[in-house]
């Protein structure tokens, strides 16, 4: 019976944890709505970005933990739209580089001003954002193992 109890606290904190992520992300694609961007497209211009170059579909995928052909299916929209380019490496023929377009650059300058979910976390305390990036990480690393994900699946935040 303790084993039960155990099991419907773990479960609770699991199913809190979900609303709270389900809720961040509407709030997210509620106001990306002006933009014409959805959150996974939001994320590819920060990350394209916050990565530099060399950037790949390949690590893209990586950090997103996604599947590559959704990946590949969100950046064909995102270069349809004019968010980012798609081009063949040079040097390795196999290979696609991303890169943000002037619109894509423009549209991550105006996507990092929305404020929906940097108020929310904004609520915490200094504290109380240390132990969540803390348990965060805990929670990312038993993950990672869980899946058997090597050391460059999820390298960044």
């Amino acid at each position: 019976m303790a084993q039960q109890i155990k099991a419907d606290k773990d479960y609770t904190l699991l199913t809190s944890l979900l609303q709270v992520s389900d809720i961040l992300f509407k709030i997210r694609e509620r106001e990306l709505l002006s933009q014409n961007l959805s959150a996974p497209a939001a994320e590819i211009l920060f990350l394209v970005d916050a990565m530099g170059e060399n950037v790949t579909p390949a690590k893209i995928t990586r950090m997103m933990l996604r599947e590559p052909h959704s990946v590949s299916g969100l950046l064909v929209r995102m270069e349809k739209h004019g968010f980012i380019k798609r081009a063949k490496d040079m040097e390795r023929k196999n290979h696609i580089r991303i890169t943000l377009t002037a619109k894509g650059e423009k549209a991550l300058k105006q996507v990092m001003k929305l404020e929906g979910t940097t108020d929310i976390i904004a609520r915490l305390s200094t504290e109380q954002r240390k132990q969540l990036k803390t348990t965060l990480a805990a929670l990312k690393e038993a993950g990672k193992k869980e899946l058997h994900l090597g050391p460059k699946a999820l390298p960044w935040p």
